[in-house]
Formats: C-alpha cells, sequence, structure tokens
C-alpha cells in the first residue's frame, strides 16, 4: 500500500490521481506562478504516469497535493517527450498555480485549498 503522505498527488477535475512518490519528483518554481514538476521514475512507472497526463487539455485545471498538506489549484499547462534511460524514465509536467482570486471563489463553493507547511513553493 502507498502512503499518501510520501506522495505527490495530482488530480483531475473528475476524481482520478496519479501518487507519484516524492523521492522521484523535484519541483521548479518559475515566474508568475508556473512551475514544474521533473519525473524521474522506474521505466515500469512511465506508461501510468504518461497515460494519465495525456488524458488533460491545455488549460485544464489540475490540482497537486505535495505530501497531503492540500490541495494547489493550478492549470494544466504541458508535459515534455519522454526521455528514457537504461535506469530510469524523465518526464516534465508544467502547470500554473491558479491565483489567489479564483481560489478564494473555489474556496466559497466547498474545494480546499493549499495550507502551507513549508512545501518550499511561497
Amino acid at each position: 500500500m502507498v502512503n499518501r503522505e510520501d506522495c505527490v498527488i495530482f488530480k483531475q477535475e473528475y476524481g482520478n490521481e496519479l501518487l507519484v512518490n516524492q523521492q522521484y519528483v523535484k519541483i521548479r518554481a518559475k515566474e508568475e506562478g508556473f512551475m514544474s514538476f521533473n519525473l524521474r521514475v522506474p521505466k515500469e512507472d512511465m506508461e501510468g504516469i504518461e497515460n494519465f497526463f495525456k488524458g488533460f487539455k491545455i488549460p485544464e485545471p489540475i490540482l497537486i497535493d505535495i505530501a497531503c498538506t492540500g490541495n494547489i489549484h493550478c492549470y494544466f499547462k504541458g508535459i515534455s517527450p519522454i526521455i528514457n534511460k537504461p535506469e530510469y524514465s524523465f518526464i516534465s509536467v508544467s502547470v500554473q498555480e491558479l491565483k489567489k482570486e479564483i481560489v478564494e471563489e473555489e474556496q466559497e463553493i466547498g474545494i480546499p485549498a493549499h495550507e502551507c507547511v513549508g512545501c518550499g513553493l511561497h
């Protein structure tokens, strides 16, 4: 069984989730709320990851929960081509964090927000 507290959880609007162990994820914060999640995973995990992200349209909403700290509200911006190495596979996922006003509107209708506990993104 996977411990959700050890994962970065990517969530589609309709309930589909992808759990990726934090040890395989590097996060890069960029300007204007853009972030990239660089996934360096065992080769056998890549097909499920690729299929999950290929189900997104640009700019579809995506929720990201890092170690069960709460949802970060973002728009999906795309994925990189997959790089396959003998020991691992690599893909980068680009998102843009929603502006505060949009998140406040979502909270009014009952969508929980990210409660930062030192995740390093803010």
